[in-house]
C-alpha cells in the first residue's frame, strides 16, 4: 500500500491492517462505525477482508466490487451474531465473489443482490422489523448467477413476502443458485398467497430455466402460505430439505423437469400438513418420504394435479402435468396419500407411478380424483389398514397388497428385515442410485429406504444441523 492510500484512508477513519495481509492476499481493514463501513463497501478490492467490530450499524449500498474465486472480498462481523444490521439495505450490485458472513440482521429493508455473481450471505441471523409486506433476501437482474445463500437462520416473519426469493431480469431467471443448510422456522399466520418461505422464480419468467439448488434445509412450522416452497422456472432440484410441523407443500407452481428428492416430509399430525404439489412436464419425484401428514387436496401428501391450461395459456394458470415420474418414495400414516387431478379440468397424462411403499390407515391410498390419462403403476406396495383402502384396481406386478414391515427409526419408518420390499423394485431407473439415507441402491428395494449396514450419510434434519452454528 502506498503512503499516500495510507494517509488517505486514515484519514476517513477506516483502520487497515496491511501486514499481515489477508489470507485471500488484500488487506484487513476493521471498521467500528456505520461511516467506515461504508467506506470500506465503497473501496473494497480483490482479496480484502472487512472486519465488522460488535456494535449496531447502518448499511448501504456496495457496487461494482469485484473479487476473484481465490482473491474474495469477505465482510465478516468480528464475533458471530454480535454486529447488528439495523438500518438501511444492503444492495450487492454489478459485483462478483463477494461475501458477507456472520451478521445479525434487523433492519426494515430487502437485502438486494442485483445483477451480480458468486455472491454469498453465511452465517447471518435474519430476524428483520416488519410493518407491512418486506420480502428479506431477494436476488435479481439481468446477469445474475452462482450466488449463495446458506447456513443461515431466518424466522420470525408475520407479515406477506417471502424470506428468500430468487427472481431475475424481465426475461430470465438467475442461473445455478445454491439455497443451503438453512434453517427457516415460524413464518405466518396463513395468507392465501405470497408468504412462501422461499420462491424460485416467478410466472412471467418461468419459461427460463433457473438451474436453482435448493437443499439441506429445515423448515419448521412455515405456516405462512399454501407453497412453504415454490418453484416457478425449468430445470431446478429441491433435495434433501426436511419439512416439520409446517403446513402447506413444496409446490412446482410453474416450469418444467423439476427434480424433487430425498425430501422429508415430517407433519406430527399438525392440521393442514403437506407434501408435494406438481403442474407442468417432466418432473421426477423420488427418494422422499411422507409421514403424518394430515392435508388433502391442495395439501394433499403428494398431488398430481390437474391443470386449468394444457399446451399453450395464461403464463400464471396452472399447467396440465405430462410425463410426471414418481418413483422409491415412501408414504405412512397421511390422511391423504397420493393423489391425482384433485383440483382444475385437465387430468395428468403418461405418468409413471412406480416402486413406492404407501401405507395408512384412512381413504384411498391412491386416490384418482380424476382418472389419468395413460399413466402406468409398476411395482408399488400398498397396505391398507383400519379404514382404509387402496383406492384402484391394478393387477398385482403394479400394486402389490402386502405389510412392507417398516419400523420406526426416530421420526421416519424404515423397511425391516425380511421386508417384501427388499430387492422388489420393478421401475429400473437409473437415475435412483442411492435412498434416502444416501445409501447405494443395490438391487433397489421399494419405497424410498434401501435396506442397507452402509454409512447413513443423510438424514432428517434438526435445528443443530442447520444455521450459524452448524458445520
Amino acid at each position: 500500500m502506498t503512503r499516500v492510500l495510507l494517509a488517505v484512508l486514515l484519514a476517513l477513519g477506516v483502520t487497515v491492517v496491511s501486514g499481515p495481509p489477508s489470507s485471500a492476499g488484500g488487506h484487513t481493514v476493521h471498521v467500528r462505525d456505520s461511516a467506515r463501513l461504508q467506506r470500506a463497501l465503497t473501496e473494497a478490492r480483490a482479496g480484502d477482508r472487512i472486519v465488522v467490530a460488535d456494535g449496531r450499524y447502518a448499511i448501504g449500498a456496495m457496487k461494482d466490487r469485484h473479487g476473484t474465486a481465490a482473491r474474495p472480498i469477505t465482510v465478516v462481523a468480528a464475533h458471530r451474531g454480535r454486529a447488528v444490521v439495523e438500518d438501511g439495505q444492503l444492495e450487492v450490485a454489478n459485483s462478483s465473489h463477494v461475501t458477507f458472513e456472520g451478521f445479525t440482521w434487523t433492519n426494515r429493508s430487502t437485502l438486494l443482490i442485483t445483477g451480480s455473481n458468486h455472491v454469498r450471505l453465511t452465517r447471518n441471523h435474519f430476524r428483520l422489523t416488519e410493518e407491512s409486506t418486506l420480502y428479506w433476501v431477494l436476488v435479481q437482474g439481468a446477469d445474475s448467477h452462482h450466488n449463495r445463500i446458506d447456513h443461515n437462520l431466518f424466522e420470525e416473519k408475520h407479515q406477506l413476502g417471502n424470506f428468500v426469493v430468487v427472481e431475475g431480469s424481465e426475461t430470465e431467471q438467475s442461473q445455478h443458485d445454491r439455497i443451503d443448510h438453512n434453517h427457516f422456522r415460524n413464518i405466518g399466520p396463513r395468507a392465501t398467497n405470497d408468504m412462501e418461505a422461499v420462491r424460485v422464480g416467478r410466472s412471467t419468467i418461468s419459461r427460463s430455466s433457473g438451474f436453482t439448488v435448493v437443499e439441506a434445509n429445515l423448515f419448521e412450522n412455515c405456516d405462512g402460505d399454501p407453497e412453504i416452497v415454490t418453484v416457478k422456472s425449468n430445470d431446478n432440484i429441491v433435495r434433501y430439505n426436511t419439512f416439520r410441523n409446517s403446513q402447506g407443500t413444496l409446490s412446482h407452481r410453474h416450469g418444467d423437469r423439476g427434480t424433487l428428492q430425498g425430501n422429508f416430509f415430517l407433519g406430527g399430525g399438525k392440521a393442514g400438513t403437506g407434501g408435494i404439489r406438481l403442474y407442468g412436464r417432466d418432473h421426477k419425484v423420488y427418494n422422499n418420504h411422507f409421514e403424518g401428514l394430515t392435508g388433502t387436496g391442495y395439501d394433499a401428501a403428494l398431488q398430481i394435479d390437474g391443470g386449468d391450461v394444457d399446451v399453450e395459456g395464461a403464463l400464471n394458470a396452472h399447467w396440465r402435468v405430462y410425463r410426471a415420474i414418481v418413483v422409491n418414495n415412501t408414504f405412512v400414516g397421511n390422511v391423504s396419500n397420493i393423489e391425482i387431478g384433485a383440483n382444475y379440468p385437465y387430468p395428468p397424462i403418461d405418468c409413471t407411478i412406480a416402486d413406492n411403499v404407501v401405507t395408512g390407515g384412512q381413504g384411498k391410498l391412491f386416490d384418482e380424483r380424476k382418472t389419468p390419462v395413460n399413466s402406468s403403476y409398476v411395482g408399488n406396495i400398498a397396505w391398507p389398514t383400519g379404514t382404509a383402502s387402496v383406492g384402484v384396481a391394478q393387477p398385482v406386478e403394479a400394486i402389490r397388497v402386502v405389510d412392507p414391515l417398516l419400523r420406526r427409526e426416530g421420526p421416519v419408518h424404515r423397511i425391516g428385515a425380511g421386508s417384501p420390499a427388499v430387492d422388489a423394485a420393478r421401475g429400473g431407473f437409473a437415475f435412483v442410485a442411492d435412498d434416502m439415507d444416501g445409501q447405494a441402491r443395490v438391487g433397489t428395494d421399494v419405497g424410498a429406504d434401501e435396506r442397507s449396514d452402509a454409512e447413513v450419510v443423510r438424514g432428517p434434519l434438526e435445528a443443530g444441523d442447520v444455521g450459524p452454528g452448524s458445520r
